[in-house]
């Protein structure tokens, strides 16, 4: 684990940490998943890295953070051991810990769109931020964000078709449903690539074939093109939120302590009183207009008695609330 002295989760300090995000498609044998599962794990503790790894048959796909001289050690580790020369990685920065552990996850897809009959070992049809760029002045061409609405919410490429979906494994049906013509050329992207992998095969199999994708996703085109065609920020599944058009954590958005989606609305804890940041669905339910689930918890027990007030940031204290 990190030296909580130096970067404590979910809290400013003055130590910057280097966060890595990477993925790769590859063909593992599911009698070595587990035992390459255990050495992950090992050198992330040998190396005090925190983040999430999605591991298993068909490849790996993470976000991890640390300091860079052992974010780089890892790196090489994980290269020997999966027989890769390198990972090609997205690199972030935070002035706080953006995990709170380091943890391998053993899935059957590392990225779930429902069908992991569909497995993209070769590169099909990338385009690099640069000819992303070029491609999108071109008439007639389409853009298409592969996330969930509340990472568009926030920030999407200009004049992108958003397909409102809760979640990737509703991409192939809104597409059987899009009246989106299938001899137009289309531009597809995600936050690090690795949706858009899978979704311009299923595009393909629907009879979409002049279909393009954002290689290294959001992530890389802000860092070569900031403040250029990807409008606001960019929503990222771990305490940071979202990061900014220079690739820093947000300032705009906290992550909504009831269902974790995006939000910059601030609110008074029903229950304590203290500042909150909950999301607008959220908002709708009276018993969520609170700092925290526990706080919800007691607010539905006992709505009008007053509690004492949590502390700020992502690592709660819970305290006794008076009365209870």
């Amino acid at each position: 684990m990190t030296d909580l002295k130096k970067v404590e989760f979910g809290h400013a300090k003055a130590l910057s940490l280097s966060v890595y995000t990477f993925y790769k498609f590859l063909n593992i044998e599911r009698a070595e998943v587990e035992s390459i599962r255990l050495k992950i794990l090992e050198f992330g503790a040998q190396n005090s890295l925190e983040g999430l790894v999605i591991f298993g048959h068909e490849g790996i796909n993470a976000t991890i953070s640390g300091m860079k001289p052992q974010l780089e050690v890892f790196m090489n580790e994980l290269a020997a051991l999966l027989k890769l020369s390198k990972l090609e990685i997205k690199e972030s920065r935070s002035d706080f810990a953006p995990f709170k552990s380091f943890k391998v996850k053993v899935r059957e897809e590392i990225v779930s769109l429902g069908k992991p009959e569909i497995q993209p070992l070769n590169k099909n049809n990338h385009l690099s931020p640069k000819e992303f760029n070029q491609a999108m002045s071109e008439e007639g061409v389409v853009v298409l964000d592969t996330r969930n609405w509340y990472e568009t919410k926030i920030g999407k490429f200009k004049n992108a078709l958003d397909p409102k979906i809760d979640e990737f494994n509703e991409f192939p049906e809104y597409l059987k449903k899009s009246q989106i013509p299938k001899e137009k050329k289309l531009l597809i992207y995600c936050t690090g690539g690795i949706r858009c992998e899978k979704a311009i095969v299923e595009m393909q199999a629907q009879g979409f074939e002049n279909v393009y994708q954002l290689d290294g996703g959001i992530l890389k085109y802000i860092e070569e093109f900031p403040n250029q065609n990807f409008e606001g920020e960019c929503f990222v599944f771990d305490h940071r939120v979202a990061v900014d058009q220079e690739l820093k954590p947000t300032q705009n958005f906290k992550m909504c302590p009831h269902c974790g989606q995006p939000s910059g609305d601030k609110i008074a804890c029903r229950k304590c009183n203290h500042d909150a940041w909950i999301c607008e669905s959220c908002f709708q339910d009276e018993n969520l207009q609170t700092c925290s689930k526990n706080c919800a918890h007691h607010y539905r027990r006992k709505p009008f008695v007053k509690g004492r007030r949590q502390l700020q940031g992502h690592r709660y204290e819970v305290t006794k609330l008076r009365g209870l």
